[in-house]
């Protein structure tokens, strides 16, 4: 039940990703690039990825995967990699960043609206 659990939760997540790229994406042709909806999206997929990471953690412990954890190891088959949850982490963070700046350009695109 976990497991099902914890795969739904990140397939919604990955769905939900999707979906607001959509709206960024008809939000920048329909009314500009910058406006307050895009932010809220983006805010949207870094909390989607920290979902995800949570969900790979949780998995992580539950599952004791702990005990066979590589950080990369080159065997036969290529290069094998345990750290999938660092991926999403630091991929949140990054639109959470992307999000403040965008908030930031905004802001300012519309006071200078408002000046002229």
């Amino acid at each position: 039940i976990v497991n099902c659990t914890l795969f739904f939760i990140g397939t919604f997540s990955l769905v939900f990703i999707l979906y607001c790229l959509r709206k960024i994406l008809k939000s920048v042709i329909n009314v500009g690039p910058f406006n307050m909806s895009i932010v809220k999206n983006l805010k949207n997929i870094a909390s989607s990825c920290f979902v995800i990471t949570v969900c790979y953690l949780v998995n992580f412990f539950y599952n004791n995967q702990f005990k066979s954890f590589s950080l990369i190891e080159i065997g036969p088959k290529g290069i094998q990699t345990d750290t999938e949850f660092l991926i999403f982490f630091f991929a949140g963070c990054f639109v959470l960043i992307l999000a403040q700046i965008y908030k930031q350009a905004v802001e300012v695109k519309e006071e200078n609206d408002f000046t002229v």
